[in-house]
């Protein structure tokens, strides 16, 4: 018998941690859902953490295949056993082909694949494991299945034209500071030599970018270390908890971008409330791993809150009309719609492509979107150098004569 350590909500909501005997993660889990509690963490006590080496990995592409091979084989009669043997031949990573012989294992002793998914949380999501342990309760496992592969290929697309969306002006401002770190650190020498041979005062840009191109070469390695540090401290500085809310907030105010997230957590939350209703998981449930499944935090809140007013009888629609900065009028209106007319799936999904699509009009305009902006930026980082230089050369003919 093992301790495992468990995080539940209870059916009001509330939150509940403790400790629990078991013989297993899967005996534990069962005893767990007993008592009707929605699992939301649950691990053994003081259990060893995975080496890094040994640790399983699985992208968002390897679990959406996952998920089709999956369907499809139980779809022409192939059991989950014989399926995952499969799997894991056709895998050559030996940290997955141990992940497999693990599940397999566990289902061999009557453990569900549920429960088998959810030994390795760091490669399935809390979405993943609940609409299969749904999808076997209800013995539409390939159904099921089949939703998850829509819902992971979905992500998929989403996840890959925000990062396009990112990438455009990223590699716009890289070359913009390229170029002009190359005007300092190797033309930069050569001008000063002429402005050093006149005894004159230069302009405040010109003596500033001397002054940097004078530090690269004298204390290289500080240089490089110290813009190194500079990075590093900003890096810690946006992954810190405490600074969340702000760069939350920050990020959905961008021009541009903060429409561009805006419409991606709208389809996450629509595509992943879709999936979850098909699979026959009920609304309350469905809004809760939602919220897991969202990481802006003012929409995990918000949906928090709406959960909470589900709970208590309210519909899902007005519960969302209060949180209009966040989520529009259109969404909640079919919403509203959805639920009246008995077709809340339907309308989730019609939700989630909208959302979807106005992701990927964006993505496609987004050169025009940014050309602007991204223009002001090269046109004061280049110009202004430029500038620096020019100006002491306009300065020369009175300089000469003064000698």
């Amino acid at each position: 018998m093992g301790k495992y350590v468990y995080v539940v909500s209870n059916e009001k909501g509330i939150r509940a941690r403790g400790v629990l005997q078991a013989s297993s993660e899967g005996d534990a889990s069962e005893k767990l859902r007993e008592r009707g509690d929605l699992i939301i963490s649950l691990h053994e006590q003081n259990k060893r953490k995975w080496n890094i080496f040994k640790k399983p990995h699985m992208g968002l592409e390897d679990r959406l295949m996952f998920a089709k091979h999956l369907a499809t084989m139980m779809g022409v009669g192939i059991t989950v056993t014989e399926a995952l043997e499969i799997l894991k031949s056709q895998e050559l990573r030996k940290n997955n082909q141990q992940m497999y012989e693990n599940m397999i294992r566990m289902i061999g002793t009557g453990q569900s694949l549920a429960n088998s998914l959810r030994e390795y949380e760091n490669v399935f999501s809390e979405i993943f494991v609940n609409m299969v342990a749904t999808g076997e309760k209800s013995g539409t496992l390939e159904k099921v299945l089949s939703h998850l592969e829509v819902q992971l290929e979905k992500e998929y697309e989403l996840r890959k034209k925000v990062i396009s969306a990112f990438i455009y002006p990223a590699v716009i401002v890289f070359v913009t500071l390229l170029v002009v770190t190359g005007i300092i650190v190797f033309l930069m020498p050569k001008i000063t030599d002429i402005f050093r041979s006149f005894d004159a005062d230069l302009p405040l840009p010109t003596r500033v970018l001397i002054g940097i191109n004078e530090f690269i070469q004298n204390h290289p390695l500080r240089a490089v270390g110290e813009i190194g540090g500079g990075i590093a401290f900003f890096i810690t500085i946006a992954r810190l908890k405490a600074l969340k809310p702000f760069w939350d907030a920050v990020v959905l105010r961008i021009p541009v971008f903060g429409r561009i997230l805006k419409y991606a957590n709208l389809a996450r939350f629509s595509r992943t409330m879709n999936s979850l209703l098909q699979s026959g998981v009920p609304i309350t449930e469905a809004l809760q791993i939602t919220e897991s499944m969202l990481v802006n935090k003012y929409y995990k809140e918000a949906v928090h809150r709406t959960w909470d007013k589900v709970e208590k009888g309210g519909k899902l629609g007005e519960a969302l009309k209060e949180e209009e900065k966040l989520f529009p009028p259109l969404l909640t209106s079919m919403l509203f719609i959805g639920e009246s007319s008995g077709s809340l799936e339907k309308t989730t999904g019609h939700l989630a492509d909208l959302y979807e699509k106005n992701v990927d009009n964006i993505t496609k305009n987004l050169s025009v979107l940014l050309e602007p902006m991204l223009l002001v930026f090269m046109g004061l980082m280049v110009g202004g150098v430029a500038l620096s230089i020019i100006l002491p050369i306009y300065q020369l003919p009175n300089l000469i004569s003064a000698s």
